[in-house]
């Protein structure tokens, strides 16, 4: 019988079916690159692994310092990882069921029967010892255990994408927010200066005043040009410490413990490569965790659908039981069974087909959601490079602008001391110099989102480019 039992199981095991993922139709992607402004620069871009070494092509210590920080002391990543040894404890568990499980229940029983009752024993105090061994396994037949196990492993792979999803995520909010405190930096600095020559102004015209030389009207506009620069710091200067206290909270530290100290060195952004191919967001971590999805939602039909067929359960049981322990390890004391047992649902009223008719829904959701995501993915990336072409014309555009409105600015200055204009002339040109100059701040602050934007749709930066700063962009960074 043992012999008998043991070929069945033999049997059963090596005849099980397996559950494998549908084929997916692929969202076919096109074969042309990105479309870029400067074409001149073609720099050959083939997918690869997620890039984590994105920081260093901003050469800059303290970005890289604070994105090393966010990644180990971020809450936001530590309860996705959490959720990855989650996923991964899920795992072994759903393994487990595919190994048989064995117990044992000892146990020491006393009774006593009565005397008075018919067919009375005659020793009236019962005593047994007794260890059973139980074994229970279940044969997976048609492979929906392994089914399972895969499903619980896609599960996994899912988690660890959204870790790297929420990674990088923190890691490119860390930069764009410490770029753009960096150009508020520049534009405070650009704001000193432009109210340290509004006081020499003010001091110069109180002087001509006394002397009888100008009216206490190009006074009080200059009185007037100087506060407003001095509230226009205020406000910047304002802004600089929000985006340190989110800079503490992105890397898990108190608000007050943060402490970034003001630079005005201009800031090198890296040289995108132009010419990069669409298939380059392969790497996305969201787009591997959507496909993964969709895998999983395909095993799902395929375990739903042995729901129609019977299941066998193979059970053996042994062990010692005796009324005392000098004969507990005895021949005659020994105890065993076999069992074996099949099971099929003849009728449930369409509860399993419809079970399979909401897996098969749940897989079309799934395959809508991974090609939206990698459409959107698409649109990132190209809005990104969008950006940052209009942004370099924009720089150059208003560095000839800035340059120009500095020798206006200058030379009515000079017009207005040797009284050939009045001080309106003065305050117009002033004013028009501080404001083109910040929008060409700005325009570099909008440069670099753009990079960080670019980044982060590109799944954690380009692989294969040539990130060495050239001459153009040491100028264009200034």
């Amino acid at each position: 019988m043992k012999h008998s039992a043991t070929l069945l199981l033999a049997a059963c095991v090596s005849g099980g079916c397996s559950i494998t993922a549908q084929p997916t139709a692929p969202l076919v992607l096109s074969n042309a690159s990105f479309r870029h402004v400067d074409e001149t620069q073609r720099s050959p871009v083939q997918p690869a692994a997620l890039d984590e070494t994105w920081p260093a092509f901003f050469a800059d210590p303290t970005l890289t310092r604070l994105i090393d920080t966010a990644l180990t002391g971020n809450f936001d990543i530590a309860s996705v990882s959490a959720r990855v040894l989650q996923a991964r404890a899920l795992l072994q568990s759903s393994e487990a069921n595919l190994a048989p499980t064995v117990g044992v229940d000892p146990a020491l029983s006393r009774n006593r029967v009565s005397g008075t009752v018919d067919d009375a024993l005659p020793k009236r105090m019962l005593r047994t010892w007794s260890v059973p061994v139980e074994a229970r396994y279940e044969v997976d037949l048609w492979g929906r255990l392994r089914g399972e196990s895969d499903v619980a492993r896609q599960r996994t792979l899912t988690a660890q994408a959204d870790a790297a999803v929420v990674r990088l995520n923190v890691a490119t909010d860390v930069a764009n927010d410490y770029l753009t405190l960096r150009y508020l930096d520049l534009d405070s600095a650009e704001l000193r200066r432009s109210i340290a020559l509004r006081q020499t102004a003010l001091d110069l015209i109180e002087r001509r005043v006394k002397a009888g030389a100008s009216s206490d009207l190009d006074k009080l506009r200059a009185s007037t040009e100087l506060s407003t620069a001095v509230a226009e710091l205020a406000e910047s200067e304002r802004k600089r410490e929000n985006l340190v206290d989110a800079l503490a909270v992105l890397t898990g530290q108190s608000v007050a413990d943060l402490h970034i100290e003001a630079q005005s060195s201009a800031l090198i952004l890296p040289l995108v490569p132009v010419g990069m191919p669409a298939t380059i967001i392969d790497q996305r971590p969201d787009l591997y965790a959507a496909k993964r999805r969709l895998d999983a939602a395909s095993l799902q039909i395929g375990i739903a659908e042995t729901a129609f067929l019977p299941s066998l359960t193979l059970t053996a049981s042994g062990g010692f039981a005796s009324r005392d322990l000098s004969s507990f390890l005895d021949r005659n004391s020994s105890v065993w069974g076999l069992a074996i047992s099949a099971a099929e649902t003849l009728f449930d009223g369409g509860k399993r087909q419809a079970i399979v008719l909401s897996a098969q829904a749940e897989r079309m959701i799934a395959d809508a959601n991974y090609k939206a995501v990698t459409l959107e993915a698409l649109r990132q990336v190209q809005d990104a490079l969008n950006d940052l072409a209009s942004q370099r014309r924009q720089i150059l555009s208003y560095e000839e602008a800035a340059f120009t409105s500095a020798q206006a600015a200058r030379l009515s200055r000079s017009r207005y001391e040797h009284g050939y204009v009045s001080y309106f002339e003065v305050v117009d040109a002033d004013r028009d110099a501080l404001n083109i100059e910040r929008q060409l701040i700005r325009s570099r602050q909008a440069q670099a989102a753009a990079t960080i934007a670019l980044v982060r749709a590109l799944g954690g930066g380009w692989n294969g480019a040539d990130l060495t700063p050239t001459a153009s962009q040491l100028a264009q960074s200034r």
